[in-house]
């Protein structure tokens, strides 16, 4: 299995450092990514979602044997017993995606990062949803989520107070994924969500959120496999075990 990893992120005008940040484990049976966006409210949530982060790269590519969503959700709760003292006033969402096989991604979020299938003739069909007070009541629609002001109130994340076991979800992996913060799909309409996806500057607004998206292609297994980061950033934690 050969997977295509793209990082893509701008800061915010909210807080002096980019709170989004994304890692990647590759080894040769599969691979391991997550998204995380540190909370705006949390003196150091930036910090805690890239410790979050190396965490649980370095944690997949020193385990052995089968490591099923349950296995992972164990180690979030670890990673969380380990920093919550550290962190009482910060917080994060996150999205991690399991590639188990060629075929098969299991995936497991709280918060408000997003996973979609991206076209590049049809755009972003969003395939997940927030964990938010804006959908908190039924199934709504992205565009509905993100014109109520709820939609910044989360109803689960990685916070301190207690460990909040994530949504598990799986899918067929096929053409195109993206994980995305929420200044990526609340605050770009499609268009500019598109333009920010080919790594053109889109202008960040007065009080704009850090804005991020992970793109994810399967690729034939004669191609090249590798990690790019679009723009220059440091919020990109990589690691391979060959």
């Amino acid at each position: 299995m050969v997977v295509a990893v793209k990082w893509i992120s701008q800061s915010g005008k909210r807080t002096k450092d980019n709170r989004d940040c994304a890692g990647v484990g590759i080894r040769k049976e599969g691979a391991l990514c997550v998204v995380l966006d540190g909370s705006t409210s949390g003196p150091h949530s930036g910090e805690l979602a890239r410790q979050i982060s190396r965490a649980l790269v370095d944690w997949y590519l020193s385990v052995e044997g089968e490591i099923a969503s349950e296995v992972i959700t164990g180690r979030m709760r670890e990673i969380h017993g380990a920093l919550s003292k550290e962190h009482p006033r910060d917080s994060a969402s996150y999205m991690i995606a399991h590639f188990r096989s060629p075929s098969e991604v299991v995936v497991l979020h709280a918060g408000d990062c997003l996973l979609g299938r991206y076209d590049e003739k049809g755009g972003i069909d969003w395939v997940s949803r927030p964990h938010t007070l804006a959908n908190v009541a039924g199934n709504v629609s992205i565009p509905d989520i993100v014109a109520v002001p709820a939609r910044q109130r989360l109803t689960r994340s990685f916070r301190a107070r207690e460990f909040m076991a994530p949504d598990v979800m799986g899918l067929k992996f096929d053409g195109e994924l993206v994980i995305a913060t929420d200044g990526f799909w609340a605050e770009l309409n499609a268009g500019d969500q598109t333009l920010f996806l080919d790594g053109s500057d889109v202008p960040m607004r007065t009080e704009g959120d850090d804005r991020s998206v992970l793109r994810l292609q399967l690729l034939e297994s004669a191609e090249n496999g590798d990690v790019q980061c679009l723009r220059e950033t440091d919020n990109l934690y990589a690691k391979f075990l060959a």
